[in-house]
């Protein structure tokens, strides 16, 4: 059976964006990764390699082990753990790191269009990267309580950034004239990626095909 998030438009307490950059919210290692803006490894020890190491683990399917990649850079657990973070902000950063890149290339390839069908667009395609995503099946199914954690926590990052990101792009279509939200865009936002959670998260634990076209239905209803 699949598992809804219930009642996520009246949330009264939805999160709020700010005028921080959310992707800037991470670990002194992932702000690292942002400011260098490479795809590539790096070499050395230095908070940015470290970085790029924990994701190459995530992506090969392997657990991300904090002693490894201590022992891959040459480096104490304690000077890892300054860089990085707990092993779950470490994790929240690659994960959302990952979905940031997706999120941008949809808003890029969907250029073209304004509005809710722009927004409705993007969702898309998101999600269906998402979905399609092996390292993120793994994930959920090698490590399903600490991934739902990490994934869906309110006290999280991934979902806190997520929504900040989603709200600051249907600012952009406010401001453009061509998106009129019936909600204000945090909570309008946060009951996306609540919906998002309960269809594709849950669903890929269970084994059950993640219902992305269903998914969508109810968001074009919140966009429209």
């Amino acid at each position: 059976m699949r598992i809804v998030a219930p009642a996520v438009v009246a949330d009264a307490k939805s999160p709020r964006s700010t005028d921080i950059d959310p992707r800037a919210l991470g670990s002194a290692a992932y702000r690292a990764y942002l400011r260098e803006h490479a795809p590539t490894a790096r070499s050395g020890a230095t908070p940015a390699a470290a970085f790029h190491a924990a994701r190459r683990q995530y992506l090969a399917g392997r657990r991300i082990d904090m002693q490894a990649l201590a022992n891959e850079l040459g480096i104490s657990r304690a000077t890892l753990y300054r860089w990085t973070g707990p092993r779950e902000q470490l994790i929240s950063d690659v994960v959302f790191s990952l979905s940031d890149v997706v999120f941008e290339r949809a808003k890029r390839d969907t250029v073209h269009l304004s509005g809710p069908e722009r927004l409705l667009a993007v969702f898309r395609q998101h999600v269906a990267a998402l979905v399609d995503a092996r390292p993120l099946q793994v994930f959920l199914q090698q490590e399903t309580h600490a991934a739902l954690r990490i994934l869906t926590g309110r006290g999280g990052s991934v979902q806190r950034r997520t929504v900040a990101r989603l709200a600051d792009l249907y600012r952009e279509e406010q401001r453009s004239g061509s998106f009129h939200p019936r909600a204000d865009p945090d909570a309008l936002a946060y009951a996306v990626v609540r919906i998002t959670e309960g269809f594709i998260y849950n669903d890929a634990i269970l084994a059950v095909e993640p219902a992305v076209d269903e998914a969508a239905a109810i968001v074009a209803l919140l966009l429209g």
